[in-house]
């Protein structure tokens, strides 16, 4: 049975267009071997070749080719004696108009033709030859089994593209919702940024205030502006991802994001929180993707925002080093912070810090220093500059 298996799934590898010659070939060869009436009249092996070899292009001219073995068969005058075409050319006729059926495009018009030549066969009192008795039943049985078979086919087809057709929608509303919940995840990051920096400025900048509020009232007075004017920049921060949410301010979700070239206006805020920072940029500076751009913007950010936070407002140092193929951040700090998984809010920054890293295909490090303080470091991968 194997061996079966394999030489019908050979048989069906073959060229259909091979299969196709071959059949036509064995029918030629069996209509004259078995002396057939059609073979026998005047002009007979003509017709009998009009009969057989058109079988060849069944597949690509099924109508045509229909119609050339029905003529082979009725003008090579197998009708005239009453012989009746015999059953080789019986048997090529109803291959060609299964080729009508299974291979013609035009549907309603293929029908129409058959029982049109039905009809012609009818007028020209054709006749069919004696089938014997032991040969009816199978002329009966197999092309129900063939119809079955073509039938079930079609529905294991049918069946395949449907589960395949649910398979891909059921992808689709998986990939849907992962990037809901990517984009889910991304505002939450953002705006957890947005806040963490911008409480942070508050929260320091409020303190300051209230230790020189007795004595230097205006030195209260530019704190307490300070932490007006910090406060308006996190609320428009925060009004953009709103409006990119959908509340209604379309202005507010075109509004472009933060990136670099707004690092000076965040390094000045942070500073006059107390925290004193060194800015430092290596190399060419040329535009960013902007993707790129609002991560490096806010993972300096977080970075400035644990070192309010943690370091005892430490000097800190910002290191930008544009390089070929990536831009390297350093944030420094000289103080004795450690904003672990353990520190309040830290660990939340730092995976923040980790995730948009990685998910532009860099690198982050981050842990105390040698000597002392603090470091974050992250290499974010760049196309190579041109000159």
């Amino acid at each position: 049975m194997d061996s079966m298996a394999r030489s019908w799934q050979r048989l069906r590898a073959l060229s259909p267009a091979l299969l196709d010659w071959g059949l036509a070939l064995l029918m030629t060869m069996l209509m004259l071997l078995s002396a057939s009436p059609l073979a026998n009249q005047p002009g007979g092996y003509a017709a009998t070749f009009l009969v057989t070899l058109p079988l060849g292009l069944r597949r690509r001219y099924p109508v045509p080719v229909f119609l050339v073995t029905m003529a082979g068969a009725i003008l090579g005058g197998g009708h005239v004696n009453g012989a009746g075409p015999g059953y080789v050319a019986i048997a090529c006729i109803m291959i060609a108009a299964y080729s009508v059926g299974a291979y013609s495009s035009r549907r309603l018009p293929s029908l129409g033709l058959l029982l049109a030549a039905g009809l012609v066969v009818v007028a020209i009192h054709g006749e069919l030859p004696a089938i014997p008795a032991e040969i009816g039943p199978f002329l009966v049985l197999v092309p129900l089994w063939l119809i079955g078979s073509a039938i079930r086919s079609r529905q294991l087809r049918a069946d395949l593209f449907e589960d395949r057709a649910a398979r891909l929608e059921r992808e689709h509303d998986a990939a849907m919702e992962a990037a809901a919940a990517a984009e889910r995840e991304r505002l939450a990051r953002e705006m957890h940024d947005v806040i963490a920096h911008g409480v942070s400025v508050m929260v320091v900048q409020a303190g300051a205030a209230r230790q020189v509020l007795g004595s230097s009232p205006e030195q209260a007075r530019e704190a307490l502006l300070s932490v007006e004017e910090t406060g308006r920049a996190a609320m428009g921060e925060l009004r953009k991802m709103l409006g990119i949410l959908g509340d209604g301010e379309p202005a507010a979700a075109l509004a472009p994001q933060p990136g670099l070239e707004q690092l000076g206006p965040l390094v000045r805020r942070t500073e006059e929180a107390g925290l004193p920072i060194q800015l430092h940029i290596r190399g060419d500076r040329r535009p960013l993707p902007q993707a790129v751009d609002l991560a490096a913007y806010r993972i300096v950010q977080e970075a400035l925002t644990n070192c309010l936070r943690y370091s005892g407002l430490a000097r800190t140092e910002v290191r930008l080093d544009y390089r070929d193929r990536e831009l390297k951040l350093e944030i420094l700090d000289e103080g004795g912070h450690d904003p672990s998984p353990g520190a309040a809010g830290g660990g939340r920054g730092l995976a923040g810090m980790r995730q948009r890293v990685e998910l532009y295909g860099g690198t982050l490090e981050a842990g105390p220093r040698l000597e002392r303080g603090y470091a974050v470091r992250a290499w974010l991968p760049l196309a190579p500059a041109t000159s």
